[in-house]
């Protein structure tokens, strides 16, 4: 090989004008930057490399004892007793069986576990649940009501993904569809900002007569992190817990004076604390809040629509007033010397407060906050920052990879050629 050829093999194969630095796991493409990894050329890549983060998290998160693995649980408890009610509709009102519903089953179905099972095991699955909350109840509670067989089939389907995938629809982000977003105008809870309310907001000179901080973007930053990861991990629920748990914004009343260090700090809470997050998965919540906040700079043409950014804090405040409503009632209806008295009673102090808190980044976010476009730069800078790291640290491990097949192959190859001529000699 020539120079210039050596010269051209080395090259980004997508722009064709820098050095290359990088190799894609997926297809091998060399390429020289981020830039060039997210070109339209290369989209199928990068986009399937940040669906599989998200998917490999889910899996992750579903499969953990006393984590996501109850929420996996409840789904496939759901699901089964959704397929019972469907198939007692296969009966007509005489108890005859109804053919033309019959003839709409698929072959080969399974329940959970066969209704002649039941009858020699006792109560039915609905009988067994029919007291426990599928959405609150711990892991070992649910497994209580189930029997070693429903068991056994829970657990094959943790360890298969292909399974799980088939149970549980991956929720998709709002932020991800081409829609004007809109709020709803039922109100769940006393409190709650319908539409009709988010209308009437007062402005930020109405709340306080104090000027805003000029750190309030980069905590915005840090919350919009906190949310995208609660809805991307229990695949569409806010979590309020998991909420203050990454934020600190939030959870310690901390306040940050750039934009990189509200996400820094939000990155470090979750691949430390319980979640566990990856960094794949950070890079993707980092897209996430970009997508966001850039949608700040849209202009909203229906009256009643809302930017993303509101939208989100909407969403923070509804699921805040929600969880400190039912931290009061649950404290309230607590006896005296219950154990359990302390720790609902820590859990409404920390929320109590916050809906407030929310309330006032909210005004303050459509009435006075106009650097929408510059806000955007900043978390872009920070996205792409985080998604380099991504990229080096997977093409330099897929790099040692290669290499390490490579030798593999060398040591094998030498050893068959030795061992030819061993036989060689010997004949």
């Amino acid at each position: 090989m020539d120079v210039l050829a050596e010269r051209k093999a080395r090259l980004c194969g997508v722009c064709e004008k820098t050095e290359s630095r990088y190799t894609c796991p997926k297809c091998n493409l060399p390429y020289c930057s981020l830039v060039c990894y997210q070109h339209q050329s290369h989209m199928g890549c990068s986009e399937e490399f940040y669906r599989d983060c998200v998917m490999t998290q889910l899996q992750a998160q579903r499969s953990a004892p006393g984590g996501q693995g109850n929420t996996l649980m409840a789904d496939m408890l759901k699901a089964e007793l959704a397929k019972r009610e469907e198939d007692a509709g296969l009966f007509d009102a005489g108890g005859g069986v109804d053919q033309a519903a019959m003839s709409q089953l698929e072959d080969g179905s399974e329940d959970f576990a066969s209704d002649e099972e039941e009858e020699e095991d006792g109560p039915s699955l609905e009988e067994r649940l029919a007291d426990v909350d599928l959405d609150s109840a711990e892991a070992e509670t649910i497994l209580q009501c189930l029997t070693d067989a429903e068991k056994k089939e829970f657990e094959s389907v943790l360890a298969s993904p292909s399974q799980q995938a088939a149970i549980v629809t991956l929720w998709t982000p709002w932020w991800e569809c081409e829609k004007e977003l809109k709020l709803t105008s039922d109100s769940t809870h006393e409190g709650m900002i319908t539409r009709e309310k988010f209308s009437g907001l007062p402005g930020l000179s109405q709340i306080t007569k104090v000027h805003p901080s000029d750190n309030l973007p980069c905590d915005l930053v840090n919350i919009l992190y906190a949310y995208c990861s609660s809805l991307r991990l229990y695949n569409g629920d806010l979590n309020v817990d998991f909420l203050l748990e990454i934020s600190s914004v939030l959870g310690e009343n901390v306040s940050f004076t750039t934009v990189e260090s509200g996400l820094q700090s939000a990155v470090a809470m979750s691949t430390q604390a319980s979640a566990s997050l990856s960094l794949e998965f950070c890079a993707v919540l980092a897209r996430d809040v970009l997508c966001v906040v850039n949608g700040g700079k849209q202009l909203v043409m229906d009256v009643c629509a809302v930017s993303p950014p509101l939208y989100a804090l909407v969403d923070v405040y509804n699921a805040v007033l929600a969880a400190r409503s039912l931290s009061e009632r649950l404290y309230r209806q607590c006896a005296k010397g219950d154990a359990s008295r302390a720790e609902l009673k820590g859990r409404y102090t920390r929320i109590r407060r916050l809906p407030e808190k929310i309330y006032f980044f909210l005004v303050w976010a459509k009435s006075s906050y106009n650097d929408w476009g510059m806000l955007a730069e900043s978390a872009k800078i920070q996205s792409d920052s985080l998604a380099e790291r991504v990229v080096e640290t997977n093409s330099r491990l897929h790099t040692a990879s290669l290499a390490q097949a490579q030798l593999k192959g060398a040591e094998a190859l030498a050893t068959q050629q030795k061992r030819a001529v061993q036989i060689e000699v010997m004949n």
